[in-house]
């Protein structure tokens, strides 16, 4: 009985075996000559069966159903096609890849018609780089695309710059997610894994169709969706570690002493009492190399990340569904990231003419940096790692920590009976033990966890094959939970905590977004294409949050409001034992839109955008903004002439050469904040003065945050933009140059013309300012992708220049920035400069002698000579060029130093394949610019007792090293580092190698054993090459303090090199 059950289910089997395999014969042919295509490749996805087409296009092969067949060639579009049974199939391939379709402001579009600047990033290109976000993989990858990471903190957010600055403001890029814009944190939610590729909208005549929104460019986002075929699931997992990227040479305990005695010298002070003799090492045995604080405070960290996903789909549903985890753990101890992600894209086609789709995220994520990002050691634990004293041992004897110090608990990972850490101030400076500050930035003593929801339907109707209606929904929905726990400790005077704080925070944003579009596409008379789209857009954001922490302040507050402003925030309203605040914002955009496209016999291509946006950002006399587009292209090799010159004149290896411009408008409202117009006010602690003489009385309670302009309106960037697209070689090699003009007017600023008073935030914003950008956008690739071994280099080039038109009406208006408590403004801003040049003196050299600093005079007002240097300026010390030769160095002698903005930067990418390996290389060249290396401050000088990089032993000046080229140890430290002086400017160029990776597919026959189709390993090495002559840690810097003050190294959080090994897998 159990044999013929056998034979009958075997017999069964076999059956159903051969009901399912079937012949796929056909014939591939060039759609726009009809001619058979030989040597194309037919391929069933996910195995290793094939075959070619023969020399007149025809192919043969066996082919299960549901599975599909990958048809490729050389110069064309790849097709997919899913078998359904026995068929004959005639598959028209399209010429090229510029045959591929981007993605345009609501709609898609074929990439060789496209009249205005976008440029496409792909899948592969994004997952070669292992990254939180998407912002951070598009870094190099696209020209006039700038990524600025000011903090390489774990979690910390990426600024996207298109074409330059868009405003001295700032003007963050729009991020469209499937159709659906997104505020530039929700971003972050959507794991590179799901992405199927980004389409990035540079000049204004493409993006206008986004109006208001799209002041900083926009990048469109598309994740994976279902295709029909048997379930695909794929792992990929990587694991990575991570180390600073570039460790400081300072000095070890001896040398640290041995420069202290020096400076002590040269100022004429007695020696450190410690430091009598540190050459003897039996004199004082604990000199020598001490501590390493850059060891200490950075053991580096690690990487993980684990992706799966399953898709797949039937002809009338489909379905893509991910789970994501990426958990990075910074190289300062205790700083970390971490993300969970459930991505699900659903499609149906409930009929011919009716499509309905879902997609929905969920994601909880939240991240620790180090709360020491400051512009000195005491705040800043990247800079406290170079400057602390190497004398000072970073642990001490348990029983000297005071016994008030409930922060060290028995738990601690360092803690014993007689030996844990010193959470003392140093000896020498005032920069405590950040051992100390790491610890308490655990999670046990508070976390901020970030949930998201993310949700976007769509219906499309499509009742003729010319007419579509669509009509999508989405929502962002975010709460930040936090809380925090500050206990009692003692650490010194000036770093305590007398009494146990909690506290909790508690924000929520939601934001919804609805778009209606109807487009119609016709053919008339075979050479006129026509298509047009008409929509409307409705906005809403809120924001609400909720705060409170236990202590105690007394007093009472005053909450009445001003009935014509809205209340904006409670701040803190005290009672007995504790405090609160709560705060409501909100905002609203309402727009129509509309866009043409017309084609003339695939020669001549026209585009016109026009968008009018309402906001809630302005009053009812600027409320609305109209924001026009348009763009025009040529096709020349189209043409007759052109087709002549290629088969009679040599020129039949340009394939396509079009010509194409525009021009177009958008708007920015960021910078006019929420309510600006109206003015909002805050019930708080400040101090309002009554009284007839303005200082009789001080209530504490409800104040105007800023006085309030019904004028502003919004900001507006015009951009002009002229390119030239070739393809030679059948399109092989690919060229796409592109010349811009982007001026910026109306850019909002505090007018101190309108008074501000007691009792007022701050001055206006008023429509003020005006600048201009001017670029240049360079691509190039090549392909080749025939045979065992396969290529694709390409590179990209940007170039841009800056340049202020207007600041105010006074035409002497600068802005200065970058000066903190140990030095002076170091950039200036002013009409005819570029944003934030650095600005200072020209070093002359060092002085030699007492009688060259003393035959420096001048005659003051009243006749009397007095020294062009002060008293305590020495041999040793800076001497200035005094530009105006009035004898006296002062502002008059400032002078442009140096610019943050590099001359062009470059991104090369190459990849190879030769069986089952594979090699990826990503460049990035920043030429150019210059840094502002602040760090010198406390690096080159005992500032406040700190340390020192040791080559200034050997380099600094000394009267038997009078070539130097730096100041002496111990002089005059005002004079040599409090002024800003181009000593502290140097070369910001650099060439990384971004990404590394080398990879090997098992073959086939193998991985099936393991019923996996596909399975990869891989190494990569990032940020782990750098060639630059910059002496600080990290050249690749963003802005430091908002776009007045850009590459100037304070010393923070940079980014880590990692070293990754990963596995893909498809089964």
């Amino acid at each position: 009985m159990l044999k013929k059950i056998l034979a009958l289910s075997l017999l069964f089997l076999s059956a159903n075996f051969i009901a399912q395999s079937n012949q796929i014969t056909g014939k591939i042919t060039d759609k726009s000559t009809g001619f058979g295509l030989p040597f194309a490749t037919v391929q069933i996805i996910d195995t290793d069966r094939g075959t070619t087409s023969n020399i007149e296009g025809e192919f043969s092969i066996m082919a299960d159903d549901n599975q599909i067949l990958l048809i490729k060639m050389v110069g064309y579009v790849a097709q997919e096609i899913l078998v359904e049974g026995s068929a004959n199939i005639n598959v028209e391939m399209k010429n090229e890849t510029l045959k591929e379709m981007v993605v345009v402001g609501y709609g898609t579009q074929e990439a060789e018609d496209v009249t205005g600047s976008i440029v496409k990033v792909g899948a592969k290109q994004i997952r070669q780089t292992a990254v939180a976000g998407a912002a951070d993989a598009l870094q190099g990858r696209a020209a006039g695309v700038e990524v600025v990471t000011s903090n390489g903190s774990p979690g910390s957010q990426t600024e996207v710059r298109v074409r330059g600055l868009g405003s001295i403001n700032g003007s963050p890029v729009l991020y469209v997610v499937d159709g659906m814009p997104l505020d530039g944190s929700a971003v972050n939610a959507i794991s590179p894994q799901d992405i199927s590729s980004i389409d990035i909208l540079k000049d204004a005549s493409a993006a206008s169709i986004y109006g208001a929104r799209a002041a900083g460019g926009v990048i469109l986002i598309t994740t994976k969706r279902g295709q029909k075929g048997k379930p695909k699931v794929t792992f990929d997992t990587y694991y990575g570690v991570q180390s600073l990227i570039n460790k400081m040479d300072m000095m070890n305990a001896q040398q640290n002493a041995i420069a202290f005695n020096y400076a002590d010298f040269v100022r004429g002070e007695a020696p450190d009492g410690d430091f009598v003799d540190p050459n003897n090492d039996n004199h004082f045995p604990d000199l020598g190399q001490g501590s390493d604080w850059e060891n200490l405070l950075f053991p580096g960290g690690a990487m993980y990340n684990a992706h799966v996903a399953v898709s797949g789909g039937s002809e009338k549903a489909s379905y893509a569904v991910s789970l994501d985890y990426f958990d990075e753990k910074g190289v300062v101890p205790n700083t970390f990231y971490q993300r969970f992600s459930f991505r699900n894209n659903l499609d149906f086609e409930l009929s011919k003419h009716v499509k309905v789709g879902s997609s929905i995220a969920l994601v909880r994520d939240g991240s620790k940096g180090t709360s020491m990002n400051g512009d000195r050691p005491e705040n800043n634990m990247m800079l406290a790692a170079m400057s602390l004293d190497p004398t000072i041992n970073p642990t001490r004897p348990f029983s000297t920590i005071p016994d008030t110090l409930s922060l060290v608990p028995e738990d601690h990972e360092f803690y014993s009976a007689t030996d844990s850490l010193a959470w003392m101030n140093t000896p020498r400076g005032n920069t405590g033990n950040p051992l100390a500050q790491l610890y308490r930035n655990k999670k046990k003593y508070g976390m901020t966890w970030y949930d998201k929801v993310l949700s976007n339907n769509y219906i499309e109707i499509k009742p003729f094959e010319w007419l579509t209606l669509k009509s999508i929904i989405g929502c962002d929905y975010s709460v930040a939970n936090g809380w925090y726990y500050n206990p009692v400790y003692f650490i010194d005077a000036t770093d305590k905590n007398d009494i146990d704080q909690i506290g909790s925070n508690y924000n929520k944003w939601f934001s919804w977004n609805w778009e209606n579009t109807i487009q119609l596409e016709k053919t008339f008379f075979k050479k006129h294409n026509i298509s047009v789209i008409g929509g409307t857009s409705a906005y809403d954001w809120d924001n609400r949050s909720f705060s409170y922490y236990k202590r105690y302040l007394g007093g009472t507050v005053n909450n009445e409001v001003p009935s014509n402003m809205l209340l904006s925030n409670t701040g803190q309203i005290s009672t007995d034992f504790n405090e609160g605040g709560n705060g409501f914002m909100y905002r609203r955009y309402a727009s129509v839109f509309g866009r043409l496209n017309y084609e003339f016999d695939d020669k001549y291509f026209l585009t016109a955008n026009v968008r009018r946006d309402g906001s809630s950002r302005f009053g009812s006399a600027y409320k609305f903004g109209l924001f026009p587009g348009f763009s025009a292209g040529w096709k020349i090799h189209n043409e007759n002439f052109f087709k002549s010159l290629q088969e009679n004149n040599g020129l039949g290896f340009i394939s396509f050469l079009k010509l194409r411009g525009g021009y177009g408008q958008l708007g920015n409202s960021d910078p006019a904040g929420d309510f600006a117009y109206n003015g909002t006010t805050s019930i708080n602690n400040s101090a309002v003065i009554f009284g007839p003489d303005g200082t009789t009385t001080q209530i504490s309670g409800s104040t105007v945050d800023f006085v309030p302009n019904p004028n502003l309106r919004w900001e507006t960037i015009g951009m002009t933009n002229f390119a030239l697209d070739a393809g030679f070689f059948k399109n092989k090699l690919w060229l796409t140059a592109e010349y811009y003009i982007k001026t910026t007017s109306d850019m909002i600023m505090s007018n101190n013309a309108i008074l501000s008073a007691w009792g007022v935030g701050g001055a206006a914003n008023t429509n003020l300012a005006s600048m201009e950008n001017r670029g240049i956008d360079l691509s190039i690739s090549y392909q080749k992708m025939e045979g065992e071994f396969n290529y694709s280099l390409s590179t990209n080039v940007t170039r841009v220049t800056n340049k202020i038109i207007k600041l105010s009406e006074d035409a002497d208006q600068t802005i200065e920035g970058g000066g903190f408590h140990a030095i002076e403004n170091y950039t200036l801003t002013e009409i005819g400069t570029q944003v934030g040049d650095f600005w200072g003196y020209q070093v002359q050299g060092i002085f030699q002698s007492e009688a060259e600093v003393n035959s420096l005079t001048y005659l003051d007002d009243d006749g009397v000579s007095q020294q062009t240097y002060g008293p305590t300026v020495g041999p040793g010390d800076y001497r200035y060029i005094d530009q105006n030769g009035d004898g006296q160095i002062n502002e008059d002698d400032k002078v442009k130093i140096g610019s943050p903005y590099p001359d062009f930067t470059m991104g090369f990418t190459g990849d190879f394949s030769y069986r089952g390996f594979d090699l990826n290389l990503f460049l990035y060249w920043n030429y150019g610019n210059e840094i502002f290396n602040t760090v010198k401050v406390f690096t080159e000088t005992p500032y406040e007792q700190t340390n020192m990089n040791s080559y200034m032993l050997t380099d600094a000046w000394r009267p038997d090293n009078t070539g130097a080229q730096i100041a002496q140890l111990g002089g005059d430290r005002q004079n040599n580092y409090a002024r800003a002086h181009d000593r502290f400017i140097e070369s910001g160029s650099f060439l990384r190698f971004k990404n590394i990776s080398i990879g090997y597919t098992i073959p086939q026959k193998l991985s099936r054993i393991a019923n996996i189709e596909k399975l990869r390993f891989y190494v990569a090495l990032q940020n782990y090459f750098t060639i630059t002559k910059y002496s600080g840690r990290d050249p690749e810097l963003g802005s430091t303090w908002g776009v007045f003050v850009q590459k100037a190294d304070m010393g923070n959080y940079t980014i880590p090199k990692t070293l990754n090994f990963g596995i893909n897998a498809t089964f």
